[in-house]
């Protein structure tokens, strides 16, 4: 009787490998081709989705001094663009485009997107104004309401304005490029703004806009610096820097008495009346070229320097200066300490009286202007930080809409109109 053991022809059955045990088989190399295929998508993925970079933080270096900070400035200011090619159209108050908001800036610049505006674009009034009449109280309290078209001045010839005229300096009369740099520029404007306001220098010097328009007051909250030359007809060759607008004619008072211009520039704000310069307030003061930002200690009288006494020494502000600041100014408040006041000056009711208003803009980026008029002598309405409320200096009845834009100072909308009487003998021409 043969055993099992004793039999050659018998094997013994083997142990289950390790990979059976694991629970090899069809189904789990299924699994693991799946998990490879996966495993490879996965990374296709990830390769594909670029990195978000990140930010660079400077420490340190750069630029230092006067000079550094004012090209540090310059340079934020003009990054700070606004794009006027996308529009959106508000219905209601005419065709209103407004500048297309970047990723981001939609909600917490919505207050400003009534602003920037592009100047010609329907109308709101009479002119291209704002809605007339006097008012109970102050405008410009922060709000968002529509707001005056175009700011720039109309196109109406027939207008009861200044005649307002753009010089691209950029460019000669032949449309040739002047390597006009900003520092450059605030030469050119204390040249002429000391030397008789002589425009035939501009004329044949530098390019001159097409449009003509004409101005019955100065009030543009931060803006793009764009609409000044779309404003006058330019086409896109001309970029929105380096720029001089200028507004001339004649007027008269409505009340005798002592006056005194209120306001200030970004960049650069100068008046002259008759035939003597009576305010100049900006980012820089345009009849001494001063860069205001830093020294605004300093032309308050809250510290003394030697050397900007003597910069100053011939311009318009005498130290120390009184500054008017408010809740929808803070930019001015902060870089220029806000709205200046400037000397006065004495005028007779009924008389014509020569003025010139110039307002440029240096880097580009955006614009501000507004210009207000103090009667010496005269109660005027209190905001908040105890700055008094003033009139617009204006040539109509119609007041600008109140709005949410930064360096939109108040204004009391019942004050005095001034007249235009004819339009100013230009120096020179």
């Amino acid at each position: 009787m043969q055993t099992p053991s004793d039999s050659s022809d018998f094997h013994a059955p083997h142990p289950p490998s390790i990979w059976r045990k694991l629970g090899g088989g069809s189904l789990s190399v299924s699994l693991i081709v799946h998990a490879v295929l996966l495993g490879v998508g996965v990374a296709w993925v990830f390769q594909v989705i670029p990195a978000t970079p990140t930010p660079e933080f400077s420490t340190g270096g750069g630029p230092s001094g006067p000079q550094g900070v004012r090209s540090q400035m310059e340079q934020r200011k003009s990054a700070r663009k606004v794009d006027l090619n996308s529009r959106i159209v508000m219905q209601g108050f005419g065709e209103i485009v407004l500048p297309k908001m970047e990723p981001g800036e939609a909600m917490t610049n919505i207050g400003g997107m009534g602003n920037s505006l592009e100047p010609g674009i329907g109308k709101l009034g009479p002119g291209g104004n704002g809605p007339g009449g006097p008012g109970n109280g102050p405008v410009g309290a922060p709000g968002l309401n529509k707001i005056e078209i175009p700011m720039w001045g109309s196109p109406d010839p027939n207008a009861n304005s200044l005649v307002g005229t753009f010089y691209d300096t950029k460019l000669d009369s032949h449309g040739k490029d002047t390597g006009m740099t900003a520092d450059k520029l605030r030469e050119v404007i204390q040249d002429f703004t000391t030397r008789g306001w002589n425009e035939r220098t501009l004329e044949s010097k530098y390019y001159k806009a097409p449009k003509t328009l004409y101005q019955t007051k100065l009030y543009i909250p931060e803006m793009s610096a764009d609409a000044a030359p779309s404003a006058f007809g330019c086409g896109p060759e001309i970029k929105a820097s380096r720029w001089i607008v200028l507004y001339r004619g004649q007027v008269s008072a409505p009340q005798s008495g002592k006056f005194r211009f209120v306001g200030a520039g970004d960049d650069v704000l100068v008046v002259r009346f008759n035939n003597q310069n009576v305010f100049d307030h900006g980012f820089t003061q345009g009849t001494t070229g001063l860069y205001v930002p830093g020294k605004v200690d300093f032309l308050a009288g809250r510290r003394e320097d030697k050397d900007l006494a003597r910069q100053v020494r011939g311009g318009v502000t005498k130290t120390p200066v009184t500054f008017y600041q408010y809740e929808t100014t803070r930019n001015w408040n902060q870089n220029i300490g806000g709205l200046a006041v400037g000397p006065e000056f004495e005028v007779s009711a009924g008389r014509s009286y020569p003025i010139e208003i110039l307002v440029s803009e240096v880097p580009g980026g955006l614009f501000g202007a507004s210009l207000l008029i103090e009667k010496a002598g005269t109660d005027y309405p209190k905001a908040a930080g105890g700055a008094p409320v003033l009139p617009l200096f204006r040539l109509d009845s119609s007041v600008p809409a109140a709005t949410r834009a930064d360096n939109a100072p108040p204004y009391d909308p019942a004050g005095p109109v001034w007249k235009v009487t004819g339009q100013s003998v230009r120096p020179g021409i």
